[in-house]
């Protein structure tokens, strides 16, 4: 096989309709592949040690049982992964490369070397991850018709981290637009969830 890489800011702006939402979005591929004419993403899973993770050693396993190499790593970073399957459908991608990292010496942050490679389909492999596409559409749908609900600002999104729900805070306009803010920003938000312009909404 043959890649072309494209240039690191090799955008490719795609739309699509929900309902009477249409949305534009620019979406990122990382390589071509010139043999099969193919659009295609890249993305590495780095390799923690596996002694003190109590998970696999890669360099003993990644050769004759990577299925349970990519398990694991599906129990530790399935939201990564769901969200790299998102990434390559919505680019358009035909392949999605994953390549296993890990480093050359155990105590060397600095060099690594890439152990193995796999490719998939972007829409298989969500299949395999369990990644119900519709719910996902479903979510961008519900957020796109909470904000067409808002008056013109500049808004937050923040999931709360201790229960099911997403937050929308208003916000001041310079919001977040230097250092100088955003020791602000904080405050900002804080005082948000007592005042009126907040929305709740339960996540799924």
């Amino acid at each position: 096989m043959c890649v072309l890489p494209l240039t690191p800011s090799s955008c490719r702006y795609r739309r699509f309709t929900m309902g009477d939402i249409k949305l534009v979005l620019r979406t990122e591929l990382h390589g071509l592949d010139d043999k099969k004419g193919q659009y295609m993403t890249a993305y590495a899973l780095n390799e923690w040690d596996g002694k003190m993770s109590g998970g696999i050693e890669w360099r003993k396993k990644i050769d004759y049982q990577r299925g349970a190499v990519l398990a694991t790593e599906l129990k530790n970073n399935a939201c990564k992964l769901a969200k790299w399957s998102a990434q390559s459908m919505l680019a358009g991608a035909e392949q999605m490369k994953v390549g296993y990292v890990s480093r050359v010496e155990r105590g060397n942050c600095y060099k690594h070397e890439v152990l193995a490679t796999q490719s998939f389909k972007p829409e298989q492999f969500a299949m395999q991850i369990n990644m119900d596409r519709q719910n996902m559409w479903g979510i961008v749908k519900m957020l796109c018709e909470l904000m067409q609900k808002q008056p013109d600002g500049k808004y937050v999104l923040l999931r709360d981290p201790n229960k099911a729900v997403v937050r929308l805070y208003s916000v001041p306009m310079n919001f977040n637009e230097d250092s100088d803010s955003g020791s602000e920003s904080s405050s900002s938000s804080g005082s948000g969830s007592e005042s009126d312009d907040e929305e709740e909404t339960e996540a799924k």
